[in-house]
């Protein structure tokens, strides 16, 4: 058993790596927001009993992980696995193995590298305890990639990034894809500091889709399952006027969006890794045609110390 425990963006991570692990493994696995199982402990005793704890954060200093560990350890003896992407952080010190990742430590309030290194390690993780090797070979290939993505793509993220046209994000994703889109979604809200959402792509119809409007982008990466219920629902969004971005593996748009990104054709959370240098890329277009530092959000700090 295992539980990914984080905050902010990690608790986002950690939700595509409990699904990975879920779906990769024979483990079972859970996401937890650090501050709730920190709060909430005996809550979630049931949870953390007899499980392995996997925490990925990028300052290792965060207070609610820091104390959730601290717990787990104190009523079960957890085991804690740290990805960090500082060296010898205070959460490293309580971790049996951590996994640290200086070279990933974004300068910035805002997370961009970190988010995508330490997601790319949390698939890694369930690639390896499934013994999948073609899924390490297509997060590989992925990495490989993503120079030449950036650059396939930067003119069109530019474009839509610099429209006037929209002021509010819906980004929607499903399966393994959901917590880094999530994570996605809340770039929006620290990068360019306008408001966004995240949801699952055909459950976005179950309540969200009365405020899709002429004023929203939606980011809709869809999934190589299915080509018909996708394509009816970005038929039903684009009727609302809204700004339609669809990422997909397909290289032409089929979907009838207003805009579209191609994924190579690999497993679709090592397109994960790709994926995300788009809401990034269009958030900080975004904020620099809006006259917004990107760097410096109000009322955000790297990270939280209680």
């Amino acid at each position: 058993k295992v539980v990914f425990a984080g905050c902010g963006s990690s608790f986002s991570l950690c939700k595509s790596a409990a699904v990975s692990m879920n779906v990769h493994t024979d483990k079972t696995a859970f996401a937890v927001a650090a501050g709730d199982a920190m709060i909430n402990f005996d809550y979630y005793e049931n949870i953390f009993k007899d499980a392995v704890i996997v925490a990925p954060s990028r300052s290792g200093s965060t207070s609610e992980v820091v104390n959730l560990v601290k717990l787990a350890k104190e009523k079960f003896g957890s085991k804690c696995l740290c990805i960090c992407a500082k060296e010898k952080s205070a959460l490293s010190e309580l971790s049996e193995l951590s996994i640290e990742l200086p070279w990933a430590f974004d300068e910035s309030v805002c997370q961009t590298r970190t988010v995508t290194n330490l997601y790319t390690v949390n698939l890694t993780l369930a690639a390896l305890v499934s013994g999948k090797k073609e899924i390490l070979n297509d997060i590989e290939k992925a990495v490989s990639q993503i120079a030449s993505f950036i650059e396939s793509n930067k003119e069109l993220c530019k474009t839509i990034g610099n429209s006037a046209q929209w002021n509010k994000v819906v980004v929607l994703a499903d399966a393994e894809v959901e917590g880094i889109a999530e994570e996605g979604s809340l770039a929006f809200k620290e990068i360019c500091q306008l408001p966004s959402n995240y949801y699952h792509v055909l459950d976005s119809r179950h309540g969200p889709m009365v405020l899709f409007d002429d004023k929203t982008l939606i980011i809709a990466v869809l999934s190589p399952k299915d080509e018909k219920y996708q394509k009816d629902f970005v038929a039903d969004i684009m009727e609302r006027n809204c700004t339609v971005l669809t990422v997909s593996q397909d290289e032409e748009n089929i979907w009838g969006s207003t805009y579209h990104i191609a994924l190579p054709k690999l497993a679709f959370a090592a397109c994960g890794i790709l994926f995300i240098t788009a809401p990034q890329m269009l958030s900080l277009y975004k904020a620099l045609s809006i006259g917004i530092n990107p760097d410096l959000p109000k009322g955000l700090d790297p990270w939280i110390k209680l």
